[in-house]
């Protein structure tokens, strides 16, 4: 039986074990906390997100998030020059936002998961932009609806209400990074069901099979958040755990949500 070494203590790797995709934490400093070889409260916490993040973990992390990425900036490059060509300025503004946002969050995510950061610092900034961009993506997500749907007053408030949502939870991770898990899925569902007063008033403009799909695709993201908040099912999977299980819901998701879009801006 081969043998892996992990926080400084050796176990057995078997093959229902995940594979360590990095060094251990122990080899790098503290960057800005305790000395290396210290035991402060605050090194003791950078140490076990190092290991959550660069730790033992499913050999498909990230994988799933760097091919939308590729096919988000195809498919939204397509979205903003029809929406330029055939929209107001203003309404193609704010495809062209939506556009960058839900690349952003794919591409953000596929940085942070896949790329080999090598210093405690890379990785904690890193995880703070994924984070981040969750936010800024689900506002970034209600703007082309707001623009082109909602009535200027309507559209007023609703982006608004969003887009200071989003900046309160990028604020939220930039500065608390270590905040609790369930804090993340608060602040996400309420800022992903914050339109639900206005759905009458898509139904109307927009029309049933945008609402449908509207409501479908945040369901799936609720679902998603659910799965990382409780990180169930597959906590110790080999290939394929509840973080993966949540990027699928993403990724799920964001295409309803982008079919949903195209059905507007092609209206």
């Amino acid at each position: 039986m081969r043998m892996t070494r992990i926080s400084g203590k050796a176990r057995p790797l078997t093959m229902n074990a995940p594979i360590a995709h990095t060094s251990s934490p122990h080899d790098f400093p503290a960057e800005g906390g305790a000395a290396r070889g210290g035991d402060t409260i605050e090194h003791r916490i950078q140490r076990s997100y190092w290991m959550a993040d660069r730790g033992p973990r499913p050999l498909t992390r990230g994988w799933g998030h760097f091919f939308a990425a590729i096919l988000s900036l195809i498919a939204s490059t397509v979205l903003i020059t029809f929406a330029w060509m055939t929209l107001p300025w203003w309404q193609g503004l704010a495809v062209t936002v939506y556009g960058v946002g839900v690349v952003g969050l794919f591409g953000v995510s596929a940085l942070y998961h896949r790329w080999p950061w090598v210093s405690m610092r890379a990785v904690q900034w890193w995880r703070r932009a994924d984070h981040a961009t969750i936010s800024v993506f689900i506002a970034a997500t209600y703007t082309p609806l707001c623009a082109i749907v909602l009535d200027p007053t309507q559209a007023l408030w609703m982006l608004s209400a969003a887009w200071v949502g989003a900046i309160m939870g990028v604020v939220l991770n930039l500065v608390w990074i270590n905040h609790p898990r369930w804090l993340d899925v608060v602040v996400y569902l309420v800022l992903g069901w914050l339109i639900l007063p206005l759905l009458p008033n898509l139904w109307e403009s927009a029309g049933p099979a945008v609402v449908w799909l509207l409501f479908a695709g945040g369901v799936v993201y609720s679902l998603g958040a659910l799965v990382y908040g409780f990180k169930w099912p597959g906590r110790n999977a080999r290939w394929y755990g509840y973080h993966e299980h949540f990027h699928t819901a993403t990724i799920a998701a964001a295409v309803v949500h982008m079919v949903a879009i195209w059905m507007v801006v092609a209206g």
